[in-house]
């Protein structure tokens, strides 16, 4: 059984493994809801339907939608995600430095899911909210250290 090398540059996996964690929530929620609520001939009814079922309690509904909320938001924000990895190895930023920033990035998501997830008291939900701005920083941190790199590597000569 082979190890994850992560000498080697693995940020471009990441890219589809966030496109797949962003859907996680919403199989979920699906799962969670029932087949008898959401109907795959008419998806986008999915939530009306689910606030007009009185057969599922108030707290699973919240979980549920809390749980389609996250992965429309995985969603949204992927395109940012996915530019900020080709901007890195664009640059060709070293490979420890796209893992951290592309496999810490799909971390903090795992950790924004959960708490999207699981956190129904309001005065903890800032804990959503602050693993959400880590994940900003971190693209944007790839486009920081992108932008840097290639100003060095333009840079006149000094001899």
């Amino acid at each position: 059984m082979s190890s994850l090398d992560l000498s080697r540059n693995l940020s471009l996996f990441t890219v589809p493994a966030a496109f797949l964690l962003s859907l996680l929530p919403h199989l979920y929620a699906v799962s969670s809801a029932g087949f008898n609520i959401y109907d795959n001939s008419y998806p986008r009814a999915y939530r009306d339907t689910l606030m007009r079922d009185t057969s599922v309690p108030k707290a699973r509904k919240q979980r549920i939608l809390r749980a389609e909320a996250a992965s429309l938001n995985g969603l949204e924000t992927i395109g940012l995600f996915a530019a900020s990895v080709l901007a890195g190895n664009y640059a060709r930023l070293d490979a420890a430095t796209l893992n951290h920033l592309s496999i810490g990035y799909l971390l903090l998501r795992v950790a924004y899911t959960l708490a999207y997830v699981l956190v129904q008291n309001r005065r903890l939900s800032w804990l959503r909210t602050a693993i959400w701005q880590v994940t900003g920083i971190y693209m944007a941190l790839f486009w920081i250290k992108a932008g840097n790199k290639l100003l060095q590597d333009q840079a006149p000569d000094a001899t």
